[in-house]
């Protein structure tokens, strides 16, 4: 059986595009929970924007939940910055430098979402 030669030319074409945004890397886990207000506030008052993978095996939209909750709670955190998403997993949040270290915020995020298994592990810092 032959396959028609449309049908290949647009699965060739339409390949490239699934692969664009797949969430595997870095820079989609960024942009899962960008905002260019925030940052952009965030740097021109002297403070950092942290963005973090989440890697757990249990419910995605209670890992969401918890850890929505956990960072605006966190010391240095600003509640009203705090950006997490699902798919692909990633948290992001304002952070005041001054006397707040991204890992140590990261680590006291993580174990107040009580959430077993979870790892926050850091991406990148916006200064």
């Amino acid at each position: 059986m032959k396959t028609p030669l449309a049908t290949v030319l647009a699965a060739a074409l339409l390949a490239p595009a699934a692969a664009l945004a797949c969430g595997a890397c870095v820079e989609d886990k960024i942009a899962a929970t960008y905002d260019y207000a925030v940052v952009t506030k965030a740097t021109q008052h002297g403070k950092v924007v942290v963005f973090a993978e989440t890697r757990s095996g249990a419910d995605p939209a209670k890992v969401e939940r918890a850890l929505r909750a956990a960072a605006a709670k966190a010391p240095g955190v600003e509640p009203a910055s705090v950006r997490a998403s699902q798919s692909p997993a990633a948290l992001s949040f304002v952070l005041d430098p001054h006397g707040n270290d991204p890992q140590r915020t990261l680590a006291s995020i993580q174990g107040a979402s009580h959430v077993a298994g979870l790892e926050l592990v850091l991406l990148k810092v916006i200064r």
